[in-house]
C-alpha cells in the first residue's frame, strides 16, 4: 500500500503525444490521468522543473518503439508522456520505501518506460531519484539527473574512472559544449584530469569557463591534425557519433577506453526486434546508457556544493512552452541545457 499526500488532483497538465511524428505531433493535455504508484519502490513527484533532452525528440521521433511496445502493449502506450528527468516534491511513496519521505526535495530520472516528466506529477523508483542539493533550485536541479547520469555511466562505470584515479589522466570529450559535455568536462576537472575537447568556434567561450585545458574547433580543416598533437589519450569520450570513431579510434592509448553514447542498439531493435540489438565490439569499445542512477547524483553532489560542477543552462522556458522548448533544441546548436519551468 502507498503513502500519498491527500487531495490529489483528478487529473493533471500533461505534454503527451498519440502517434509517433514531427513536433505537431506533441499536444498540452489539461486532464491528463495522474500516474500511479503501483510498486513498492516507487516514489510520486510533484515535478517543480523538467528538462528537454535530444532522447525526448528521438522518442518523439519513435525512437525505441519496440522496447515501449513490449512494456506496454501496442494500445497501452498512449497517450505517452515524455521527458526523461525532473526536479521536485515527493508526494507518494511505495511501503517498502525507506529512503525518502513525504515533503522531501528531491531530483532524479523517471523509469525508462514509465511516465515522463514533462507534467505536474511523475514517477521514479527509489533507486532512481536522490536528495537534491540544497545549493541548487529547482530548475538548475533540473538540468543535471539525465546527463549527468549517462556521463557517470561513460565515465566512471564504464572506464572507470573515480575521483581517486583521474589525476594525471588525459581525457578527449568529443562534443564539449551540450548538455553531457559540459557535465563531463566539469566532472573530470573535479576528478583532476586533463581534457582536450572539440566544440564550435561560437562555444569556445563556454567551454573555457569550464576550464578545458585545450579546445579544437571541429570546424577546421586541420581538426583532427590539433587533436592528434596532444598524444594518445587514456579515454576518449564520444557524445556526437557519426565518422567521429574511425578518427578517435586509433587515438586511444592500449589500455584505454572509447566510450560513445549514440549507440545503434536501440534502433538495431527497432529495426530488426529485441535479439538483433546485443551488439559487440571490441575490449576497449563500450557504448553508455543513461539509466537511472540516484547514487550517481549524490557522488557529484559535493563537486556541485564546493562550485566544480556548475548547471550550464542555455534557457528556461515555462510549462506552457514545452512544444516551443522542443522546436528550440531540435534546430540549434545545444549550448548546456534546455530546461521547463512549472
Amino acid at each position: 500500500m502507498a503513502r500519498i499526500i491527500t487531495k490529489l488532483p483528478k487529473g493533471m497538465r500533461a505534454w503527451q503525444i498519440s502517434s509517433f511524428g514531427d513536433n505537431s505531433v506533441l499536444q498540452l493535455n489539461e486532464t491528463a490521468n495522474v500516474p500511479v504508484i503501483n510498486r513498492p519502490d516507487q516514489l510520486m513527484v510533484k515535478v517543480h522543473a523538467c528538462s528537454i533532452n535530444p532522447i525526448d525528440i528521438l522518442m518523439r521521433q519513435g525512437y525505441g518503439t519496440k522496447l515501449l511496445f513490449a512494456n506496454y502493449g501496442k494500445q497501452g502506450i498512449w497517450p505517452l508522456t515524455l521527458g526523461r528527468d525532473f526536479s521536485g516534491e515527493v508526494v507518494g511513496i511505495g511501503r517498502s520505501v525507506r529512503r525518502f519521505k513525504i515533503g522531501d526535495q528531491v531530483w532524479g530520472t523517471c523509469q525508462a518506460l514509465g511516465p515522463g516528466s514533462h507534467a505536474e506529477f511523475t514517477l521514479a523508483l527509489q533507486h532512481e531519484a536522490t536528495l537534491k542539493p540544497r545549493s541548487l533550485s529547482h530548475v538548475q536541479a533540473s538540468s543535471f539527473p539525465h546527463v549527468a547520469v549517462t556521463t557517470y555511466a561513460a565515465l566512471a562505470n564504464r572506464a572507470g574512472l573515480t575521483a581517486a584515479n583521474t589525476n594525471k589522466k588525459r581525457i578527449l570529450i568529443l562534443g564539449g559544449s551540450g548538455g553531457v559535455g559540459t557535465i563531463a568536462i566539469q566532472l573530470i576537472k573535479g576528478w583532476g584530469g586533463a581534457v582536450v575537447t572539440t566544440c564550435s568556434d561560437d562555444a569556445f567561450e563556454l567551454v573555457k569557463s569550464l576550464n578545458a585545458d585545450e579546445i579544437v574547433n571541429y570546424h577546421a580543416e586541420n581538426a583532427w591534425d590539433d587533436i592528434k598533437q596532444h598524444g594518445l589519450y587514456d579515454i576518449i569520450f564520444d557524445t556526437i557519433g557519426g565518422e567521429n570513431e574511425k578518427y578517435a579510434l586509433p587515438l586511444v592509448k592500449t589500455n584505454g577506453s572509447y566510450i560513445a553514447i549514440n549507440t545503434p542498439v536501440v534502433k538495431k531493435i527497432d529495426k530488426k526486434g529485441i535479439p538483433a540489438g546485443h551488439l559487440k565490439r571490441g575490449s576497449n569499445y563500450n557504448w553508455a546508457f543513461g539509466f537511472g542512477n540516484g547514487m550517481a547524483l549524490e557522488n557529484i553532489t559535493p563537486l556541485i556544493d564546493d562550485g566544480k560542477i556548475k548547471p550550464i543552462i542555455e534557457k528556461v522556458f515555462n510549462f506552457n512552452q514545452v512544444g516551443e522548448a522542443f522546436e528550440y533544441l531540435e534546430n540549434g546548436h545545444a549550448r548546456g541545457k534546455t530546461v521547463i519551468d512549472q
